[in-house]
């Protein structure tokens, strides 16, 4: 993801703000007491159960805990996706649902799905199209350089690798510079290799623009390098058991040090709790 970072619109933003800035002190995303039930009666099965967290503006908060615990269905949740069955949740003063329809929520997930007939570029300006409105060129423009894809637009999908078609997803769930960014194990198929790059570079973009962002991911490294905080859920039901805030400066150290391994210590002690 080479390339000259555009300048985040509403704001300037200078070397010191990169470093430094740290999350704002109003909450984007208040969950209460939330739970999610599938089915009814005996066949009920419940994935989320009490969860109540508080996410401050430009703060990224990862989510780590066992595969099937409720995830995902926490992050649905705050997309507006689905309705807990009991609590209450709202993002940036409203519900999750009038944030989608503003279309301020950008979500990526593991299967970047982009349309194999078009362009790279095409792909990112899809999210105009579907919003009804006529694309931003000079915003994709800006996208596609920040995530280092400007020069190679034009290519279609099969034409591109795997961390190449991420890159794409990431573009578009920013183009239309969201309020919310949700990421649910966005690079969760890709090998090792890429993958520690594309943190890397998701680290950078996200502090160019620094949305508020909440990250799924089963990776205890890759939580503790990319967020400010990370909640740890136990097994299904799936509740909060504990929130570790990370305290490393950004941008975070290329070699891990003893900051970074004592986080990671204690994500894998919460998790085998």
């Amino acid at each position: 993801m080479a390339g000259r970072p555009p300048h985040a619109r509403g704001r300037s933003v200078s070397a010191h703000d990169e470093e430094t800035s740290p999350a704002g002190t109003d909450v984007a995303i208040h969950g209460q007491a939330l739970s999610k039930s599938y089915g009814s009666g005996r066949r009920a099965v419940r994935a989320v159960s009490d969860v109540s967290l508080k996410v401050r503006t430009s703060e990224f908060l990862a989510i780590i805990g066992p595969s099937g615990c409720g995830k995902t269905t926490l992050l649905r949740m705050i997309a507006g996706l689905e309705t807990p069955t009991d609590g209450t949740i709202t993002c940036c003063g409203g519900p999750p649902a009038r944030l989608a329809r503003e279309h301020r929520i950008g979500m990526a997930f593991q299967d970047p799905a982009l349309l194999p007939w078009a362009s790279l570029r095409r792909n990112v300006e899809f999210v105009y199209r579907a919003a009804g409105r006529r694309p931003d060129r000079e915003r994709v423009d800006e996208i596609l350089d920040l995530v280092g894809l400007r020069s190679l637009a034009h290519l279609r999908p099969h034409e591109a690798s795997g961390g190449m078609r991420q890159r794409v997803a990431l573009a578009r769930a920013l183009v239309m510079e969201p309020s919310l960014l949700l990421l649910d194990e966005p690079f969760g198929a890709l090998d090792a290799i890429t993958r520690r790059r594309l943190n890397r570079e998701l680290e950078r973009v996200w502090t160019v623009v620094r949305p508020t962002t909440v990250l799924i991911t089963h990776a205890v490294d890759e939580a503790v390098m990319l967020a400010d905080r990370v909640v740890v859920m136990s097994g299904r039901p799936s509740t909060i058991v504990r929130e570790i805030t990370v305290p490393m400066a950004r941008p975070r150290p290329e070699v891990p040090d003893e900051s970074f391994r004592h986080a990671v210590q204690e994500c894998i002690e919460a998790l085998d709790a």
